[in-house]
């Protein structure tokens, strides 16, 4: 009879790895450059709003929106909002037609230039593209004449990426007037992703920052943090709650309102937060993918291969405390601190540890002063180092990202400071698996037909089933049928009776 092998097709998703670039751009503010004495801080906010990509290109299109603060030639504190718009490509011969695109954007640093008519903002941003591809493997699963064995994989299958808006609003009172907003923010932060009944359901939090510049003679600058929680859920049919997710969430938009009750000198702060969110769901499936064959009526060639795929895990998030000290250029001796405003965290670091994971980075910020009535500002940063309790799988690829949610400094001396941030550090695993398979059977030959109606053989000692089935040429299921006392592994000292019928 005609060797007629049997395939069948394995759907794998795969990390295709990642690919930056980076995107210069120049704001103008309707600020004269004349009227700045100095600039205290500047913080960023930017996204991706369309992209696309054709024949290992992606090309995006986004904006960038400022908030600045400055001290005027009068020396009066002033602030100022203002926005650009950017475009970008990123080549590469990794971004193929059917991979999926996950695209970030990231304002690296900003630098204020008063050199021209009016004050500029000139940004280096960091856009990233973590690439997905899904390739399709044609495995042996059987066929006539050919015996296989198996081995049992667990691989998870996409329902593919989900994407929702989340619009947030709050609105809280101050107990003290407030003259202007000199500079807000907002984080979005996940702590839990699950699968509900036709959804994926996120929870987490919005940190806000506003740095708020009070009435009055004195006009201190007061900063006001607020945590909201969310919960966001993402229309996917195919979801159940059996299955696990993944997401992410960045903020589209951000504005805030402030309200002065003149009577009472209180002051109202409406808060508009719009979410926008990504969210893939998986489910677990169990595959007998063959890693052996033969026949025993032919000799078979068989040209195996091997695929690997990409398996994430749920993203863990962990609250914890750095500090550190900071050298600083010696300050006048009436300087005080009395805000922190636009942190950073730079992971530098992620290793796997006995008693958790070590990470290491650089979180920087940028501190208001006071002295003698002038105010300015100086960027400190201060290396850390934590503990997360989290002990990633084996062949895992891990991913640190730190989100501060307040900080705090302190002045040890007038050329050192002390730093200490909250850190939300937000861990997402994957693990890089593979898939070993038959790709190609052939025929090579018959095998030579012997002629004994009943043959005994002894085993070799710790032998198993495939092996020796594989060995004397016969079907695992029917050496078993005629040889019921057997127990695997072998000891060695069995007889094997082989029956043939003539």
């Amino acid at each position: 009879m005609e060797l007629q092998p049997v395939f069948e097709t394995i759907n794998l998703k795969k990390f295709g790895g990642e690919v930056t670039t980076q995107v210069r751009t120049e704001t103008k503010t309707d600020v004269l450059s004349d009227n700045v004495r100095k600039v205290l801080g500047v913080s960023a906010f930017s996204g991706v709003q369309e992209e696309s990509h054709v024949g290992g290109q992606i090309k995006f299109s986004g904006k960038i929106i400022y908030y600045v603060s400055y001290v005027d030639s009068d020396g009066a504190l002033k602030k100022n909002e203002c926005g650009s718009e950017f475009v970008g490509n990123i080549e590469s011969e990794s971004i193929k037609e059917n991979c999926q695109i996950k695209l970030s954007v990231e304002v690296e640093k900003t630098e204020p230039d008063v050199n021209g008519a009016r004050l500029s903002l000139i940004s280096t941003l960091s856009v990233k593209a973590e690439l997905y591809e899904c390739e399709e493997v044609v495995a042996l699963s059987g066929g006539n004449d050919i015996i296989i064995n198996t081995d049992e994989r667990e691989i998870v299958k996409s329902y593919g990426v989900k994407k929702g808006v989340y619009p947030l609003e709050e609105e809280f009172e101050l107990g003290y007037s407030v003259a202007e907003v000199l500079s807000h923010k907002a984080r979005a932060v996940i702590t839990a992703v699950q699968c509900g009944v036709g959804c994926i359901i996120v929870d987490g939090e919005v940190y806000l920052t506003a740095l708020l510049l009070q009435s009055g003679e004195k006009s201190d600058i007061i900063r006001e943090d607020r945590s909201l929680p969310f919960r966001m859920e993402i229309e996917c049919e195919e979801a159940m709650p059996t299955m696990f997710a993944t997401a992410t969430v960045s903020e589209k938009s951000f504005k805030t309102d402030i309200a002065v009750d003149g009577d009472s000198g209180k002051s109202i702060v409406t808060v508009s937060v719009s979410l926008q969110f990504e969210g893939e769901a998986y489910s677990t499936e169990i595959l007998s993918v063959a890693n052996d064959a033969f026949s025993t009526q032919e000799d078979l060639q068989t040209t195996f291969g091997e695929c690997g795929y990409y398996k994430p895990c749920e993203p863990r998030t962990f609250s914890e405390k750095v500090s550190g000290r900071a050298e600083t250029e010696e300050l006048p001796v009436s300087a005080r601190y009395m805000v922190t405003d636009d942190e950073k965290v730079e992971i530098v670091s992620s290793v796997c540890t006995e008693n958790g994971l070590k990470v290491t980075g650089v979180v920087s910020l940028n501190a208001y002063l006071r002295s003698e009535n002038e105010d300015f500002s100086i960027r400190l940063q201060t290396p850390f180092e934590c503990l997360l309790a989290l002990s990633p799988s084996e062949n895992c690829t891990v991913q640190v990202k730190g989100v501060v949610t307040k900080s705090r400094v302190r002045m040890i001396s007038l050329t050192t400071a002390e730093i200490e941030a909250d850190v939300n550090f937000t861990v997402c695993q994957s693990q890089n698996c593979s898939i070993k398979y038959i790709k190609e059977v052939k025929s090579i030959g018959e095998k030579p037909v012997c002629e004994c109606a009943i043959s005994v053989y002894i085993p070799t000692e710790g032998e198993e089933l495939w092996s020796l089935a594989k060995r004397l040429n016969v079907c695992p299921d029917a050496l078993i049928a005629t040889n019921k006392d057997l127990q695997f592994p072998l000891s060695g000292k069995e007889r094997i009776v082989i029956y043939r019928q003539k």
